[in-house]
């Protein structure tokens, strides 16, 4: 049966502890921990601490939703994330993708690189998860592993599970069943949003994560009622993330 957790990101600019608190209260079984401030301040004893007092395992690991120097760099952020779920007691990572449409470029072979020697010095009960980029700009669409189908292709070649991001899939140029159909059986972890095809003032593709994408379910043109349908029907055992944007749930406001 699915597990239930909540992103810390749709609430990152509040303390953690409320949100543990919230989502408990609200009655999910987990969290997705976003690597934050707070946490990067703090550090994991703190977050295995509200982990305890919540009664809220941390069901996976994601980067920084707002990079800080050096985040974006593989070597140095993969190890990171895979640290911080061995000492929290997680099972999962999320990455994302890097956006190259080179195998020649440094950012490709890093990444490459990194991701091998994480799966390689990572506790056995971590599995490092690759999620579906969203299309942001239409030259997205150049990049190696936007594409679904390239996506899978590259998890299968390396053995390596996904994180499936409902309103990422939205962006594209397929449909949110049939991109599911493609990668199910390799997913562990579901982001789940709506997407809006709404106009966004100023026309500026890095509001589309706020405005467009990760919005409130049952707010935009996904078919995600039938979407939970068929993980009910089909027996999906892994992690299914409420993942939405501040502004979707209007957090600004207490």
């Amino acid at each position: 049966m699915l597990r239930l957790s909540f992103s810390t990101g749709t609430l990152y600019h509040l303390p953690l502890r409320l949100t543990f608190s919230l989502a408990h209260d609200i009655g999910f079984e987990g969290v997705e921990l976003v690597l934050g401030p707070e946490v990067i301040l703090r550090g994991a004893a703190y977050v295995r601490e509200l982990s305890r007092e919540y009664e809220l395992p941390i069901r996976s690991v994601h980067p920084p939703m707002i990079p800080y120097p050096g985040a974006s760099k593989a070597a140095r952020i993969i190890p990171r994330l895979v640290s911080l779920a061995e000492q929290v007691g997680c099972g999962v990572v999320v990455l994302h993708t890097p956006k190259t449409s080179s195998p020649e470029d440094p950012r490709w072979t890093d990444f490459v690189e990194a991701l091998s020697h994480a799966r390689e010095n990572a506790n056995s009960r971590v599995q490092i998860s690759l999620e579906n980029p969203g299309f942001f700009w239409k030259s997205d669409a150049r990049y190696m592993l936007h594409d679904i189908r390239k996506l899978r292709a590259f998890a299968d070649r390396h053995d390596l599970p996904l994180t499936f991001d409902t309103a990422h899939a939205g962006s594209s140029s397929y449909d949110l069943l049939e991109v599911w159909a493609l990668v199910r059986d390799r997913v562990v972890n579901i982001h789940f949003s709506d997407f809006a095809q709404r106009r966004v003032v100023p026309d500026w593709p890095p509001l589309y994560t706020l405005f467009r994408h990760h919005q409130f379910p049952g707010e935009g043109i996904l078919p995600l009622e039938e979407f939970v349908r068929v993980q009910l029907v089909t027996g999906y055992s892994g992690i299914l993330t409420l993942e939405v944007s501040p502004t979707a749930i209007g957090a600004w406001s207490p």
